[in-house]
């Protein structure tokens, strides 16, 4: 029996206990501003537009006079699709860019040689083989943007020796294709289907090729694969060097042509190949990235209970509920596993003439998680039905001044960009400074301005499917920035257009990709959109200049801010260390470098050894 004495002690502590939990839940509410956006302060620079560096719009003589590293591009137009990603790719790479329409109309000064000449394959003719035997003697490298024509290859056993093909066999159609480590970020991967499940849902490579055989001096980044017949004995079997080659490099005299069979440069894939062709020329390669890593939640949460008819049949509640109980505890707990933040476009309805008012009595709640998760809300210009932007903006901003606090929206999406310049010729009353694009052509630039000082994020994957072609990009634009941008659309899964838009269908296939495909890139920093932005315009308005030294390299940046991040490829190197800065392997032979000051000293030591690889084993 419990005694009066024991009875009150036992009762005045549980009271004691029950305050001071009921405290830290008054309190943590009070402290932490839920209602208030963190990175409006935290995530802020100076640098804008004008500090921009660019590579274009420079006359040949000055970009010949500037000593700085630059790249020739010769082909159809200074803006066609190869021509775009080869300028953007040396923007971002501050690189200068030089065009000329053809080779024979290509000046070289050879006090100050190009890095690299890309040639595109489709306009080479028999007369330029000379003018490339030329380049070659002058030590240039040469980059084929696609190759010539396979009549003009099979008949010149000239341009053969130029491009490192030992004979030429029927065009064929592969099975899959086999990208090699060490070139792209992101390690081995081989694209062929398991079965017609995944081939319906992954392959969308270009798989019909012409069949060219490299000889001895080539290193193969990627190669096509054939389907050979069960049963065949296995010296009948094609071995791998006689498989198709994708993207090849020959070596002529210390000199390199590198060859793409394909249009792989034809869109920003086709930066990180660039990129990683670089860092084979060179003894080491030292380029900026922007390292950030972005998980954007676009048109969530619904505030307005529409769709009902076809939301209850699927899940037999209101899609507020829908939101709310079923989907964010996936988003949330898919975030913590991947060490990602979340950057969420809310919208607080997608119907706007059906009579159905957003309800903001969890509002306060949603900002509240989203605090918790150190993540960012944003604002959604999409809708399901047409309407002026300036009449959505209207409607949203009534709802958000009545329910958001003092919540200062920084970012907005749209999968069109052209809805966002509605945004600014009508004033919407947001301070607007970063603009995601969920929708993007392959030629469009992955991160720029779009005025002064609002910045483009377009997107370079998504969370709802992974292809072949996605897992390419995905590689080659972390090789290149150091970059992704991972927008999930969530306006399906309340309009949904078939079963795959289901919750439970659409919530498996994104923990897989997510929790699958980026995890290599997860040395990489985690930001919300606003913080990526930051991290943009620092990347764009920094340039730098390097200095070799006995035992590495000195790097000085100019425009520099807080931090600058490089990406160093180095294969032949360890025991890296930076002072000024920091270090942190991303894979064998990559590490992501952070300069802390505007001059950074990076040492290493020589391998005793290094492999040499040929024909890709």
């Amino acid at each position: 029996m419990v005694s009066r004495r024991n009875y009150i002690t036992i009762t005045i502590m549980i009271l004691i206990l029950l305050f001071m939990f009921q405290f830290i839940g008054v309190m943590k509410d009070a402290l932490n501003e839920y209602g208030t956006n963190e990175y409006e302060k935290t995530a802020v620079t100076e640098l804008d537009m004008d500090d921009m560096y660019k590579s274009n719009g420079r006359t040949d003589k000055e970009i010949l006079a500037s000593g700085r590293e630059y790249i020739i591009y010769t082909g159809f137009s200074a803006k066609n699709n190869v021509s775009r990603t080869v300028s953007w790719w040396c923007t971002y790479s501050k690189r200068n860019f030089l065009y000329y329409p053809s080779l024979e109309e290509c000046h070289i000064e050879m006090s100050n040689p190009p890095k690299a000449v890309v040639v595109e394959g489709s306009r080479f003719k028999a007369s330029d083989i000379s003018i490339i035997d030329g380049l070659l003697e002058q030590k240039i490298n040469i980059i084929f943007a696609g190759l010539p024509s396979k009549e003009l290859i099979t008949g010149n056993a000239s341009l053969k020796k130029i491009l490192g093909i030992k004979y030429v066999e029927d065009d064929v159609r592969l099975s899959g294709m086999h990208l090699f480590g060490g070139f792209l970020l992101g390690g081995e991967a081989i694209y062929e289907p398991a079965d017609e499940k995944e081939k319906e849902k992954r392959q969308d490579l270009d798989i019909e090729v012409p069949w060219y055989v490299t000889g001895e001096g080539t290193k193969t980044y990627m190669m096509g694969l054939i389907e050979q017949e069960e049963g065949i004995q296995e010296e009948d079997k094609i071995k791998n060097e006689m498989l198709p080659a994708i993207i090849w490099r020959n070596n002529i005299k210390d000199t390199h042509v590198f060859c793409i069979n394909g249009t792989y440069l034809s869109d920003m894939q086709g930066m990180g190949i660039l990129t990683a062709i670089m860092s084979e020329i060179s003894d080491y390669d030292i380029y900026p990235v922007v390292n950030a890593r972005n998980l954007v939640i676009a048109n969530y949460p619904g505030f307005a209970n529409e769709n009902s008819g076809e939301i209850d049949k699927l899940y037999s509640q209101p899609l507020e509920q829908v939101y709310r109980d079923i989907i964010w505890p996936v988003l949330a707990s898919m975030a913590k596993k991947s060490d990602n933040k979340l950057s969420i476009m809310m919208a607080p309805q997608f119907d706007y003439i059906d009579g159905i008012e957003p309800d903001g009595t969890n509002v306060q709640f949603y900002f509240k998680l989203i605090k918790e998760l150190y993540s960012e809300a944003g604002i959604s210009l999409d809708l399901v039905h047409k309407m002026s932007i300036s009449s959505k903006l209207d409607y949203d901003k009534r709802f958000w001044t009545g329910n958001a606090l003092d919540y200062e929206f920084k970012a907005a999406y749209s999968n069109y960009l052209m809805r966002f310049y509605g945004l600014a010729v009508f004033g919407c009353g947001y301070d607007i400074d970063t603009f995601v694009c969920g929708r993007r052509k392959k030629t469009d630039e992955i991160i720029s301005y779009i005025d002064k000082n609002i910045i483009l994020q377009g997107t370079t994957g998504s969370g709802m499917k992974h292809t072949y072609t996605d897992d390419i990009m995905l590689k080659s634009i972390e090789t290149a920035l150091a970059y992704s941008n991972t927008i999930i659309d969530l306006q399906r899964v309340a309009y949904p257009a078939s079963e795959d838009d289901s919750w439970e269908k659409f919530s498996k296939d994104m923990a897989a990709i997510i929790g699958t495909y980026w995890k290599p890139f997860n040395v990489f920093d985690a930001t919300v959109v606003s913080e990526s932005s930051q991290k943009i315009r620092r990347f764009l308005s920094a340039d730098f200049t390097k200095e070799q030294t006995e035992d590495g390299v000195n790097i000085y940046i100019s425009n520099f801010e807080e931090e600058l991040s490089f990406i160093l490829k180095a294969s032949g190197k360890e025991n890296i260390s930076v002072s000024g800065g920091t270090a942190m392997e991303i894979e064998k032979g990559a590490y992501l470098i952070k300069a802390h000051s505007g001059h950074i000293e990076i040492k290493w030591q020589e391998k005793d050894s290094q492999e040499i690889y040929y024909n890709g084993d």
